[in-house]
């Protein structure tokens, strides 16, 4: 069997304000769409669903965790430089990075509810 399209994953994010979540993204460049009833902020081939939290306090995102990553959602671009001066423009909070290099580079954000999402590519 050779499967070919599939799709980068679809990531649900629990969020504490879902229109807020929203239009951070839509202000981002992310694209919205109400699918089932969610929404799905999409950037090229990532989607993230927004979930709303029927209790704030219960938004904990894994990169906040004792142990876990930097990141909640990592996301590979070959437009690094670009995404990272639009989002440096829109006043988004980059809490890793910018690293360049030949071989790799990568920088993460942090959202309006705590998830840290890296992009990165050659």
């Amino acid at each position: 069997m050779n499967i070919q399209d599939v799709n980068g994953p679809s990531v649900v994010l629990l969020v504490r304000n879902e229109q807020e979540a929203i239009n951070y993204y839509t202000d981002l460049g992310f694209k919205f769409e109400s699918v089932g009833g969610h929404a799905h902020m999409s950037l090229g081939k990532v989607t993230l669903i927004l979930h709303q939290a029927q209790n704030p306090d219960e938004v904990k995102p894994f990169s906040s965790a004792s142990g876990g990553l930097y990141f909640d959602v990592f996301c590979y671009t070959s437009q690094l430089k670009e995404l990272h001066e639009l989002f440096i423009s829109k006043g988004v909070m980059v809490v890793n990075g910018p690293f360049w290099g030949e071989g790799w580079s990568e920088f993460t954000i942090k959202d309006l509810n705590g998830y840290c999402i890296a992009f990165g590519g050659k």
